[in-house]
């Protein structure tokens, strides 16, 4: 479940240029594949609109035509969590924790495991990389549940940095879409061993024959360097 989401963030280049699926393709999980569904116009979501809202009382306007399909800000931690729960025997993973306050409070509710996530960057400009926030995160949470580490991978050695700085699991998005647009499942197939080979290469040169072995001990850290240097 994103939870860093309750409105959209002030997505510029979306305002540009509104992102709408081409007719030939639908969203699975939501749209029935009727032959109605794939002749309907396509256009942006409302949630996208919102962002274009000139006026408060625009928004307002909005909001109450369309609420039941815009993103929902009246999620909280004392009901949500234990609602999914109870409904589903699906694990719960929480995806957009930033903080280690977050990820504490994902832990006391009873998430299943934590996504470390950004949006992106799409959410809100000049926040933190999640590369950043990763380590404070990863020492809250004790390896009580998984960390799952997002945003920005596009190479082997950016596995090993995210696992040496305390991700259990990582993520990748963009290299597999590539791959995909590029020749379908072996396209995808041939990106996963790409990087597959890369990881396996970077251990090595780091010196560990085992994930278990990879630490922050491994990393220097441009401020940690920076520090040294003034002595």
């Amino acid at each position: 479940m994103t939870v860093d989401t309750p409105v959209l963030g002030n997505r510029l280049n979306e305002r540009k240029t509104p992102v709408a699926l081409p007719p030939h393709l639908r969203l699975a999980n939501i749209e029935p594949a009727t032959t109605g569904s794939r002749n309907a116009p396509r256009k942006p979501t409302f949630n996208r609109a919102l962002m274009d809202a000139r006026t408060a009382q625009h928004a307002k306007s909005i909001l109450e035509s369309e609420g039941a399909s815009m993103h929902s800000s009246s999620l909280t931690w004392d009901v949500t969590v234990k609602a999914l729960k109870r409904i589903t025997n699906m694990k719960i993973i929480l995806k957009g924790i930033m903080c280690a306050d977050d990820a504490e409070l994902a832990v006391a509710h009873g998430a299943d495991a934590i996504v470390v996530s950004n949006h992106g960057g799409r959410q809100l400009d000049c926040t933190k990389s999640t590369l950043e926030v990763l380590p404070e995160i990863a020492a809250s949470v004790r390896k009580r549940i998984p960390v799952i580490f997002d945003g920005g991978v596009r190479r082997g050695h950016d596995v090993l940095k995210a696992m040496c700085l305390g991700a259990d699991l990582v993520l990748v998005g963009r290299p597999i879409l590539w791959g995909l647009g590029y020749n379908g499942q072996e396209g995808v197939e041939i990106c996963v061993n790409i990087l597959e080979r890369e990881f396996s290469r970077a251990m090595a040169l780091v010196g560990v024959t085992s994930v278990k072995e990879l630490g922050p001990h491994l990393i220097a850290r441009k401020r940690d360097l920076l520090a040294i240097s003034r002595l």
